[in-house]
């Protein structure tokens, strides 16, 4: 403890003390008066054998009660204080942590911001009337840090700040907040005065330092202030910390989804988790987490599959009621496939009508008809790798294989070997392969051709369809692309007139085009900085969803989205795909993680959480001036049973 006024507090007791003494030690003096008799004013009489001009000092408890309200009335005058483990300096940086964690409720329907707030502005009281302080600023971090109030010696700014600082469901990046702070702390504006003290208010869960072992904090000193539950309260949250989405390889249209979640709690958790598809419910799993341990939190991994064909917005979520609620439900965006540039190669002035239009029916992005010979066709390699995704070729062979997928009609590619028919005549389909992707819901019962054998297919391809004389549909897998070969021409076949004709060149045009795009889900974590593509002369691109926004479009193809800091779906309006709806999910590891960390390595060294008492001075006059008043009021009571008495 220590006193701010010694001196003021020092006088006092030199000029009270006395004068309450002496008022003790005079005699009181008295009027004469004569009277007959002295027998009934015994007391009197032996009073006036003491009446000298000093009297002996006798015992009091009135005494006492003024001696002990003079002596608290004299500390608080010298304004005592409980100091901290070291005065603060003359300025002081104050981090609040308002990351996603700082949301869970250890009690009752406070947040641990709450707690947080509540000691920051503790903090300001505190060093407001220790006098030791002059100036503070308010740092707010999460994924980012912002300066809420810069250096500020008004109390009632400094509160108003920190009512402003609004939960997010962020990831907590002290690294960037140090960083910050830092920048402030070693600011030569001053050289003589000592560096700003910096209090982090948080409850310990942050992101481990990208740069260094440790936390660097440039100049100044760091004093943790841990909030949240105590070492032996228990905690209760289960939270989605990794999911995503891609196409299967083999099958595009079957969407593999993985996602793992994890328990913070010391027991296993049962809990139920929900697949929607665009706010359907698809798929209801029951899941058993294991319970976390010294080292890590319990973890349980999840696989699902769904039948995809087009874009959709997935959501996973669980029903277990914890203490946070932002890791409850992830959701990720998983696009349409993209509409294809087909090149369309032929022979002659012009395409097989038919396979033109079922091309067309496809609704590709671009659909070019070139027309060349097959002598010709190995000319066209570079413009077909540059500017299109699929190559049709119709009744013409090419030598080699481009690097980009292609289906051939009645043409067989160099190195592909095909067997004569053995008689002439029409032939029939005698199997396919039901259970490939290309030949999904592909009836060839009724279908008729002639004029073609058989395909002598290398190891790495998958026969499709098979007639007498072999495979006559194959699917030749390469390392840089896919292709299917159809070795009958269209002319010559009832293919024309079979429903499956168009379902066959739709499901191989996605096998080929699909697999190889960028159609995974897409999903973002709060904070995140994200740009989006602009439609051609858009003036405004408008936000809807857990946040509402319009941004201004001054000129150029691109905008930068403000940062998401709650978790859901908005809705982009004015942009392109796949940027015209955005998933913004929590996925962290850290913040589901919500047990207590009561020590920060910071400067190499280890710094331990503590109330606020370690971080800033408590005074103790108000509460002097407060015993003082309880004396007073006890000395009246006594002296007025006295005068009764």
């Amino acid at each position: 403890m220590t006193f701010l006024s010694p001196f003021a507090g020092l006088l006092g007791a030199a000029i009270a003390v006395p004068l309450l003494l002496a008022l003790y030690f005079l005699k009181l003096r008295r009027q004469m008066l004569r009277i007959p008799s002295t027998l009934l004013w015994s007391k009197s009489t032996e009073d006036l054998q003491v009446n000298v001009p000093f009297q002996r000092l006798r015992s009091s408890l009135l005494l006492f009660l003024q001696l002990l309200l003079l002596a608290s009335l004299l500390l608080a005058l010298a304004q005592p204080v409980l100091q901290s483990e070291a005065p603060p300096s003359s300025r002081v940086i104050l981090l609040i942590d308002n990351s996603a964690s700082m949301s869970a409720t250890d009690a009752d329907e406070f947040t641990r911001l709450d707690a947080a707030k509540a000691a920051a502005n503790e903090i300001i009281e505190r060093l407001g009337k220790s006098g030791q302080t002059s100036q503070m600023m308010i740092v707010a971090f999460a994924a980012n840090a912002h300066v809420v109030s810069s250096f500020e010696s008004d109390r009632r700014l400094l509160r108003d700040a920190i009512d402003l600082i609004k939960p997010t469901d962020e990831q907590a990046n002290l690294e960037a907040a140090l960083e910050l702070a830092g920048a402030f702390a070693s600011r030569e504006d001053n050289p003589d005065d000592q560096p700003p003290t910096v209090m982090l208010i948080s409850d310990g869960g942050v992101a481990p330092p990208s740069k260094s072992p440790s936390f660097n904090l440039k100049a100044g000193e760091l004093r943790f202030v841990h909030v949240g539950p105590k070492n032996d309260q228990a905690i209760r949250n289960v939270g989605i910390v990794s999911f995503s989405a891609r196409r299967d390889y083999k099958d595009p249209a079957k969407v593999l989804i993985f996602a793992r979640l994890a328990n913070a709690s010391t027991v296993a958790i049962e809990t139920i988790v929900t697949l929607r598809v665009d706010g359907t419910s698809e798929q209801v799993e029951r899941l058993e987490i294991p319970a976390a341990s010294d080292g890590s939190i319990g973890e349980a991994p999840m696989r699902f599959e769904l039948e995809l064909n087009s874009g959709a917005v997935l959501t996973l979520s669980s029903n277990f009621r914890d203490d946070l609620n932002a890791d409850d439900i992830a959701a990720l965006v998983v696009p349409p496939p993209a509409a294809s540039r087909i090149a369309l190669i032929h022979q002659g002035d012009a395409p097989d009508a038919f396979i033109h239009d079922l091309l067309a029916a496809t609704l590709p992005k671009r659909l070019v008809s070139l027309s060349t010979t097959s002598q010709e066709v190995d000319g066209l390699r570079e413009r077909l790798e540059a500017d299109f995704d699929l190559a049709v070729f119709d009744r013409v062979a090419i030598a080699k294989f481009p690097s980009i997928p292609t289906i051939s009609f009645g043409a067989s590619p160099g190195g592909i070997i095909t067997i004569k028919p053995k008689r002439e005549g029409g032939k029939r389909i005698l199997s396919w392969d039901r259970q490939h992707p290309i030949m999904r819901h592909v009836s060839l019962d009724a279908l008729n051709y002639y004029g073609f054998g058989g395909f002598k297919l290398p190891d790495d391809s998958i026969p499709l369809a098979t007639g007498p004389d072999g495979p006559v549909i194959a699917l030749i897998n390469q390392t840089t692309a896919r292709h299917i070969l159809v070795g009958f021409e269209i002319e010559n076949s009832n293919w024309p007139i079979i429903v499956s004709n168009l379902i066959f060149l739709q499901n191989a045009i996605d096998h080929l085009t699909l697999a190889g795009g960028s159609v995974g889900g897409l999903t973002f974590r709060p904070g995140q900085a994200i740009t989006a593509r602009t439609e051609p002369n858009v003036k405004q691109v408008t936000i809807t969803g857990p946040i509402n926004a319009q941004i201004e479009v001054n000129g150029g193809s691109s905008v930068t989205l403000p940062l998401f800091g709650s978790v859901g779906i908005y809705n982009i309006k004015g942009t392109l795909p796949p940027m015209q709806q955005i998933a913004i999910s929590l996925l962290s590891d850290i913040e589901t993680d919500i047990r207590p960390k009561q020590s920060i390595t910071v400067n190499a060294q280890k710094t331990q959480g503590g109330a606020i008492q370690a971080a800033a001075p408590l005074p103790l006059w108000p509460w002097l001036g407060g015993i003082a008043l309880c004396l007073l009021v006890i000395e009246w009571l006594v002296y007025c049973s006295r005068i009764r008495g």
